[in-house]
């Protein structure tokens, strides 16, 4: 089964199920399609929006690895 691929169905809710990898994939495929121009207003404030919730969401997941990585240090002392 693939990445979820980012959608104007696709909400912050499903965050939470989505890996980091994944998270970073989305967040590409939006950049690359906000770049392109292609897109209307209403659908580059909509890919905004996600790209927030994905930038986000990938902040928390590395603060956690940030954390984990500090307790398992700190346990090697």
């Amino acid at each position: 089964m693939s990445p979820a691929k980012p959608s104007k169905e696709s909400a912050p809710d499903d965050l939470a199920v989505l890996t980091f990898e994944q998270a970073m994939e989305q967040l590409q495929q939006l950049v690359e399609r906000m770049e392109s121009g292609e897109s209307g207003l209403k659908e580059s404030l909509d890919d905004y929006r996600r790209g927030a919730a994905l930038v986000k969401h990938c902040r928390a997941l590395l603060k956690e690895a940030d954390e984990e990585i500090g307790r398992l240090s700190a346990g090697d002392r």
